[in-house]
């Protein structure tokens, strides 16, 4: 069956499941007179064992429109972000006091069950906020990213940069820019004639939806914060085992001057591209750096009933140009600007702002001239919640896309979500 069919099919099927799931879980906190929803669904962590083990979890349903494969909101599992069933089940073991094993495992529309956290942390000193993580780690870069449950987020879209596929990939490779300039507006569905031709989902400058597996550091203070990690994969393409023999270095700082405002800064540096791909480029050009460099700034400041919180994700990917032998930049920047309000202990209102924006390239279509090499995306999200007891929460947001190329240029969502998590 076609891809886009497939995709279709699913999503259906989906937004079905998820209303189903968001019915019942209402029915169960309205029902029973008398009986509290804090009797009903438990309001925290599972502890045993004295607490040494913990667990933890979430569960998310998302009905909204449905729209095919999702052109604006496609995720890297080729699911729609706006409707869509989640189930999220964590835990931590701590055998002793600076030794603990977490792990995640995530599924989506009721499909493959995926470990999305599995990693060691050790503390080495009692009174030290430092800590070694080896495994599939959270992530160093950005703040977005670092943001643990569906409910650490206002609404129920995501940032661009962390969601939003471009047409790029680390298995196939342009001949020509012309190629590249094929794909504008594709990322749903892209392919390329060199490497693996078959038509699949693009990369995000950041994909939310993957952790990467390698090691980490992690100091902390009152005011400060450190991190570094090396691992196998690069931001938009995370690895849980290495596919080119390259290694991703990333780091962060975070400071905290004064009480409300957190800032960060971010770099990341890593072979992207393909083994695969790379046996494939001209033996003058394989040696060249194929790989994805991207710089982050973020920045969070909560007061009384606000929080505002602003990041930018800037990246470059080097790619081959497979005819010539050459090695072609590809830039992109994304920017997000997003708030919420409490008018009340249960009810909130949130708005976020979105644009991603592609470097120019030229080749013989679009007349030659210099043109963006994918179609730069604007999204406006506002939406607000009520929170049905301390940790259920249902959401309805109204999202509007609009994009300069691409099979759809505008698109309008209106979305809800209920979410529980303990």
């Amino acid at each position: 069956m076609h891809r886009a069919a497939f995709g279709h099919g699913r999503c259906r099927a989906a937004g079905w499941a998820a209303r189903a799931a968001g019915v019942a879980l209402v029915a169960a906190l309205l029902s029973a007179p008398g009986a509290s929803a804090q009797e009903l669904l438990p309001a925290g962590p599972v502890r045993v064992l004295d607490g040494r083990v913990v667990l933890g979890g979430e569960i998310t349903a998302t009905a909204g429109r449905s729209d095919d494969v999702a052109f604006f909101n496609y995720t890297d599992y080729e699911h729609n972000a706006l409707r869509t069933f989640g189930a999220t089940l964590s835990g931590v073991w701590r055998p002793t006091p600076r030794v603990a094993f977490i792990g995640e495992v995530r599924s989506e529309d009721f499909e493959h069950v995926r470990p999305y956290a599995a990693y060691v942390r050790v503390r080495p000193w009692a009174t030290r906020r430092f800590d070694i993580q080896a495994g599939r780690i959270p992530p160093v870069f950005g703040a977005f990213g670092r943001r643990a449950y569906t409910t650490d987020n206002p609404l129920v879209g995501y940032p661009l940069g962390y969601q939003y596929l471009t047409s790029l990939r680390p298995d196939a490779a342009p001949l020509s820019v012309d190629d590249i300039l094929r794909m504008r507006g594709r990322g749903w569905q892209s392919s390329f004639p060199v490497g693996n031709e078959t038509p699949a989902p693009g990369v995000p400058l950041v994909t939310a939806f993957r952790w990467d597996t390698g090691i980490q550091a992690q100091w902390d203070s009152d005011r400060f914060a450190v991190a570094a990690a090396v691992t196998a994969g690069t931001l938009s393409n995370p690895r849980l085992l290495d596919d080119n023999d390259g290694r991703q270095v990333s780091a962060r700082i975070l400071a905290r001057p004064i009480a409300g405002l957190v800032a960060g800064l971010s770099a990341a540096r890593g072979a992207w591209l393909a083994r695969d791909v790379l046996s494939l480029v001209p033996a003058s050009a394989s040696q060249q750096d194929y790989g994805q460099h991207a710089l982050g700034m973020d920045v969070e400041y909560s007061r009384a009933h606000w929080l505002v919180r602003s990041e930018v994700v800037w990246t470059r990917w080097h790619i081959p140009l497979v005819a010539t032998g050459e090695r072609q930049p590809l830039s992109a920047a994304a920017w997000s600007l997003e708030g919420r309000y409490r008018f009340h202990p249960r009810i909130f209102a949130a708005a976020r702002v979105d644009t991603l924006g592609f470097s120019r390239v030229a080749g013989s279509l679009f007349d030659g001239r210099p043109t963006t090499w994918d179609a730069p995306v604007t999204r406006v999200e506002v939406g607000g919640g009520y929170y049905l007891q301390r940790n259920v929460t249902a959401r309805a947001t109204l999202q509007y896309n609009s994009r300069d190329g691409g099979r759809v240029q505008h698109r309008t969502f209106v979305t809800a979500q209920l979410a529980y998590w303990f």
